[in-house]
């Protein structure tokens, strides 16, 4: 008896490291192609967009969305939220010049190329490793994978289908991409100090 309770018990757990509709499940398992390795671990990718499962593809549907504003949900809200605070009054006033700063910060960055963030984001749904349930997506597992790849200065994913296509960065070296990346974080520093209240830190972190 104790032996078949240490079967399952062993079974569930497996099953828990590597979710039966990983890109091994026979549903997928044709429709994936191998991305990029970083850290001596192996990314792959679905060979067409519409093949990728529904659970999963809400997720990169989400993210590019924000991409396309080049700002996350999140920093949305506290534009929002700084915007009514300042119409309402809360300083005594409303202060017309703050509410300039929001509205610039926020049209700066729909004119930004890209924001690196949100399809760091992106990329994290749409290249998965073998380990990953592909019927969903973990944001935990995501922020992960963006961890590795931060650790080990890898930037190779936005050179690579369909990323690259997103953000028309054909005919970049990844040399060049390099220096177009540092550009487009310092354009995206100066818009976050623009808008920095006193107290909080920068608007995005708040």
């Amino acid at each position: 008896m104790k032996k078949i309770l240490n079967f399952f018990k062993n079974l569930f757990a497996k099953d828990k490291e590597n979710p039966a509709f990983n890109l091994h499940h026979p549903d997928v398992r044709d429709n994936v192609e191998f991305a990029f390795e970083v850290g001596g671990k192996k990314y792959y990718r679905f060979s067409k967009d519409y093949k990728c499962p529904t659970g999963r593809f809400k997720y990169i549907d989400a993210f590019l969305y924000e991409a396309e504003l080049r700002m996350n949900l999140k920093m949305l809200n506290a534009y929002c939220d700084k915007m009514l605070k300042e119409l309402d009054g809360a300083a005594g006033q409303v202060r017309i010049s703050e509410l300039i700063k929001v509205v610039w910060a926020i049209q700066s960055r729909c004119k930004l190329a890209f924001s690196p963030e949100t399809i760091e984001r992106l990329a994290s749904v749409v290249y998965f490793d073998e380990t990953e349930d592909l019927s969903d997506y973990n944001e935990e597992h995501g922020n992960k994978k963006i961890a590795l790849w931060k650790k080990h200065d890898f930037i190779g994913f936005f050179l690579t289908t369909p990323i690259i296509e997103l953000l028309n960065l054909k005919g970049f070296s990844e040399e060049s991409f390099r220096i177009y990346l540092q550009e487009i974080r310092e354009a995206e520093l100066l818009i976050k100090d623009l808008t920095l209240e006193p107290g909080k830190g920068l608007l995005a972190n708040t």
